[in-house]
């Protein structure tokens, strides 16, 4: 992997890592007493999946490799970090025993997607002081 790319996606793995690690780990949060929230798992489920898709947008930006193709890189990330939510819910019921695949989950997944296509790109303009037509 060239330097360049640690450089500037070192953000999105970090991120993708972590997901990988709650989503296919038997008990994510061994020790944590977390509060009944009735549906807080699709809660979740939305915001890794959207920050996925905002955080390899913001370092696809900030590495100047797409800035002239903004709204069609970020579809283009969008519908890559949707398919990647399915196999993570095919992984978690083929590959664990604890944890089972849910349409649902993919549903928040996308839902959070989709507010990340939204949101990420005039965010990071901010950001990155860029004065763009995404």
């Amino acid at each position: 992997m060239p330097m360049s790319a640690i450089r500037y996606f070192w953000p999105t793995a970090i991120t993708l890592a972590v997901i990988v690690y709650a989503t296919i780990s038997e008990d994510p949060t061994p020790d944590l007493d977390l509060p009944l929230i009735p549906h807080l798992d699709k809660l979740i489920h939305a915001i890794m999946f959207g920050g996925l898709a905002g955080s390899a947008f913001f370092d696809l930006q900030r590495s100047n490799r797409s800035r002239r193709r903004g709204a069609a890189a970020m579809g283009l990330i969008c519908l890559c970090v949707a398919v990647l939510g399915a196999l993570d819910e095919v992984a978690q019921a083929t590959l664990t025993a604890e944890r089972a695949g849910d349409f649902y989950d993919w549903l928040a997944d996308c839902t959070g997607i989709a507010v990340a296509f939204v949101a990420a790109p005039p965010a990071v303009r901010a950001v990155l002081h860029i004065k763009s037509n995404l």
